[in-house]
Parts: structure tokens; sequence; C-alpha cells
């Protein structure tokens, strides 16, 4: 019997090899116990493989041991079946071939006994909708499962039902102490596990989506994690009630705490698997509101290195995303940006990650007009992307959150170069979908930016109000997060203080303020608001009068644009110059 003499061999670091060679043989294996032992085999070394992140491998070992089964076989070898069926739908998953990831798991729904040991399955299948960009599926199916478990949602809750929710859940935390809450217990109901499993999952594509359920997934996640104990699932609810705390209640100390909670229960509960989830959500959502932007780009790049090396492709590649994206909002060198877009990019394709590359293509294209690779330098259309398609794709699947980032790099492209009407017009729409934002990241604070300064240049040209509220209106948002951020916002306030000084006629005032912000943009290293405050400076002093200072300025804001790399804007600022 050449499988039972291999035992000893399979039972140690060669299991991978001596499966794989085994399997050469398997069609001549007629004995039925003998393809159900090499079946029971390519079972553990399709896991094996997957715990080790090689997910072609794992497929190919599954889909072998799926071939030795018979029918009888999910009558007399259940749990075999389950365990073969289950691990190929998520080795498909991993591998982003969901085509075949569905035909495999319609057996195991039709197959499987019990609610129970289809979850698995569903698990999968709400990962694989959120990576397909199908939100609206992921969040039924989701809900599906929830209300199986126990945990039962409402379709559409009011605003009084939500904050209720938030304060019941902010009380039961203020009764422990971090001490307390890291000596928690281990969650042991299953039912409970797998609700805050389902529950981990929903949270991503309910922030997509800006479905009102988002906070009350999260507040349901720590009133479990409170009352039932820790799971690994627990710390994305800590790290995702932080910010909640922040943009809701306006309490950034707690946002802050919990994040390093979050960083203490990885610790604590060793869940390695969890780290590029737990540093992606913290490094987006509390960092930027109180720490220098640029301190994320390393913990991003090497928490994309540790997801992929723990086989959390999902969140390896938003941690990539992110860094992509921070990168792009520091000012750092654009052929940079724009090269690691790609090449990220590249993998987010391999891995069929649709939801998490769309998000990133405004981005790069952004970058790309700005480098002078694009005829139409306002529009989001070239080598990157499509501005109709994927407004289109993102309304149709209700992804907000690429709603929102797509109008937020028009109005800064539309700013940039000049056409403030158009900038005005993308934020008033963007805007809408900020009101719906409870967990707002850094791009938040860059629409008030744009939204402010937009504002301001229109004001110049018309006597309606609304253009000085408005930018009223968000030079308080400013200042508010200037007290806890000032490396990131400081520079923003003085700017937009510049320009409504400007505006007010205090040309004492805004000289200064110009100043300024130029000084902090340059001392934290934002080049591009750097560029943008030289040349808003020229335009000023070329009002006053003053063609030497508005020379200076605009040779300045030139050579800046040149520093970042952002060549068609500097061709632009030449062409366009007044002097």
């Amino acid at each position: 019997n050449q499988i039972s003499s291999n035992g000893k061999i399979l039972s140690d670091k060669s299991l991978l090899t001596a499966v794989g060679q085994l399997n050469q043989g398997s069609a001549f294996i007629t004995d039925r116990l003998q393809r159900i032992e090499l079946a029971q085999l390519n079972a553990r070394a399709g896991e094996k493989a997957i715990s080790l992140a090689v997910y072609p491998l794992a497929a190919t070992y599954l889909q072998s041991g799926i071939s030795l089964l018979d029918d009888k076989c999910w009558e007399d070898q259940y749990s075999l079946s389950l365990k073969l069926y289950i691990s190929s739908a998520e080795a498909h998953y991993c591998n982003g071939d969901f085509e075949k990831m569905e035909k495999v798991q319609e057996v195991v729904f039709a197959r499987g006994r019990s609610f129970a040991e289809k979850r698995a399955a569903y698990f999968t299948l709400i990962s694989a909708r959120i990576a397909q960009g199908k939100l609206r599926e992921a969040t039924e199916v989701g809900l599906f499962v929830l209300r199986e478990l126990g945990e039962p949602f409402p379709k559409s809750p009011d605003e009084k039902a939500v904050t209720d929710d938030l304060i019941k859940t902010k009380e039961m935390l203020a009764t422990k102490t971090e001490t307390e809450i890291l000596a928690l217990y281990e969650m042991k109901d299953d039912n409970k596990i797998a609700a805050m499993h389902v529950l981990s999952s929903l949270i991503i594509c309910a922030g997509l989506a800006k479905n009102t359920l988002y906070p009350l997934f999260v507040s349901r996640m720590m009133q479990i994690s409170l009352s039932y104990g820790l799971c690994k699932h627990s710390i994305a609810g800590f790290a995702s009630f932080g910010p909640i705390l922040r943009g809701s209640f306006g309490d950034v100390n707690g946002a802050c705490y919990l994040g390093l909670l979050a960083l203490h229960l990885l610790k604590k509960l060793q869940a390695n698997e969890c780290a590029a989830r737990v540093q992606a959500m913290v490094c987006c959502l509390i960092n930027p509101w109180v720490k220098p932007h640029r301190l994320s780009l390393e913990t991003l790049k090497h928490s994309f290195q540790d997801g992929m090396r723990s086989g959390d492709i999902q969140h390896a590649l938003l941690c990539a995303q992110q860094f992509c994206i921070h990168s792009y909002q520091c000012g750092e060198e654009l052929s940079t940006v724009e090269k690691n877009m790609r090449e990220y990019g590249n993998q987010m394709k391999l891995y069929k990650q649709d939801i998490i590359l769309n998000k990133a293509l405004p981005f790069r294209q952004s970058a790309l007009n700005l480098m002078g690779h694009s005829d139409d330098p306002e529009r989001l259309t070239g080598e990157a992307m499509n501005q109709d398609h994927l407004l289109e794709n993102a309304l149709e699947n209700k992804n907000f959150s690429l709603v929102f980032v797509i109008y937020h790099n028009c109005s800064w492209l539309a700013y940039i170069f000049g056409n403030y009407e158009l900038a005005s017009e993308m934020t008033e729409k963007s805007q809408v979908l900020v009101n719906q934002t409870v967990s707002p990241a850094y791009t938040v604070a860059s629409h008030a930016f744009v939204e402010g300064l937009s504002s301001l240049a229109l004001a110049h040209k018309s006597s309606q109000p609304k253009w000085k509220e408005l930018s009223a209106k968000n030079i308080e948002k400013m200042k508010k997060w200037a007290q806890h951020a000032p490396a990131n916002f400081q520079h923003k306030l003085f700017l937009l203080e510049a320009e409504s000084a400007f505006l007010m006629g205090d040309t004492v005032a805004a000289a200064r303020h110009y100043d300024n912000a130029i000084e902090r943009a340059g001392e934290h290293g934002f080049v591009q608001e750097q560029a943008l405050t030289h040349e808003r400076a020229g335009i000023f002093h070329w009002a006053q009068g003053n063609a030497s200072k508005a020379l200076h300025h605009y040779g300045q804001a030139h050579d800046t644009y040149l520093k970042w790399g952002a060549k068609g804007k500097a061709d632009h600022l030449r062409i366009h110059c007044p002097l």
C-alpha cells in the first residue's frame, strides 16, 4: 500500500511534495478506500498551502481531492467532502477565480446538512462580493447570515436609533478600564464568533457604501466583545469604534485610546493575520487627525508585506492602496508615486481585488494629469481610468466611497488648473457624501481645503454671500483639525486665512499668512501645497501691483511644481502667468 507506507513522510515538512507525487498516479488508484485516503491527504495539503498563502497550489490539491470522491462520499465521507469543497472555495477566492469559487459553493449550499456547516462558505462568499465591488450583494448575504446567528439588524435605521445605540456602546466602554478590557476572557460562543466574523466583513462594505448600518455594525461588534469576551475580530471592532468616537462625538482622545488598544489586542491575541487590517484602519482613520500624515507611510508599506505573508491578501492590498494614496497626499514625487500605484495596481488586478484597485485609480490618473500626461488635465480620463465609466460603475454598485474620491480628485484638479466653477460644482456633489461619513479619513479634510479655496476664489467674482459663508465654515473646520494635527493642517489653515484676508482687503494679514503657509508646508514636506501657496501669493502680489514679489512667487511656484514632478501644472502656470 503505497499511500499508507508514506504515512510517516506525510507528517513532516515534505507533505506538499509527497502528496503532489502521489497525485501523479491517482488515475491508477481504483480501490475506493485508497482514493479516500489520498483525498484526505489532499485536504491536509490544501489547507497547509492556504496557511502558507500558496493559493494556486492549494486550489490544485483541493481539486485533486474532490476528483477522488464519488457521489456516495457525501453520505459516508461527509466531513471530508465538506472540508474539501469549503477549502476549495476559499482557495479559488484567494486566487481571484470567482467563477470556480461559485461552482464549488453551489455544491456546499446544496449538500451541506446544516447552516452551521455552511457558514464558512458564506464567509468566503461575502469576502468575494466585497472584492468584486458588489457591496449590496455582500450586505444582503451578511444580513441573512447574521439573522441566522441571532443578530438581526433593521433595514433602514433612523438617526435617533443609531445615536442611541452608539451612546449605549460608549457607556458600556466607559465601565471598563484598559486593563480590564485586555483581561477579558476568550470568546467561546461559536455563534457570537461567527457573527463577529461576518460583522468584520460588513463594516468594510458598509463603510464604502456609506450605509447607515455601518455604525450599528461596529457598535454591535463592541457590544458582543464587551459582553461575551474577545476574539480576533474584536480588534477590528475597537479600531473601528475609535473613528466613530471622533467623527460622531468629537472625542479625539477616545479615538486615539481605542487605536492604541486595538494594537495592544493584536499582541495579546497574537493575531498576526489581523495586523494589516488593523494598521490600515489606524493609519487611515485615526492617525491623520493626531499625527503627521507622513509617519504612516512606512507602517503601511510594512503592513502590506506582513499581510501578504500571513495570507490576508485583501487587507495587505488595502495597505498598499493607502500607501499610494497617502504618498500622493503627502507630496511625494509624482513619478515615484505613479510608478508605485501602477505596480501595486498590477497585484490588485492579479488577485482581482477590484474594489481596492478602483479607489486608487482616481489618484493615479490625477498624478498622471499633473505630470502632463493628459490632453484634458481637469478630467480623470487617460491611461489609468475613464471617468465616466468608473463613476457609472461606482454608482451602479452603490460604492459611494469611490464616488467621493472621483469627485474629490476632479475638484482638486479643477482648482489647481484654475477652473473654480467646476471645482465648486464637484465639491458640492462630494459634500453630500461627506455628510454621510461617520468615520472620516484624511481625504475629507482635503475636500474641505479645496471647497474653502474654490469658494474664496468665486467670492472674488460674485457678491453672493454663500461663498463667504462656505469658506468661513471650512476655515473653522481647519482650525479645529489644526489643533490636534498641526503638521497636516496648519499650513492649509494659513493658506485659507491668506485667501480670506486677500478677499477682505487686509493685505498685511494676507501677506503674513501666505509666508507662514509656505514655510509650514515646506517644513512638513507638503510640496504640492507649498507650490500652490506660492502661486496664490503670486496672484495676490500681482493684484497689489507688486510685480517683483509676484515674479518671485510665480517663479518659486513653477520650480516647486517641477520638484513635485507636476510638469503639466508647471507648463500650465508658465502659459497663464500674467508676467
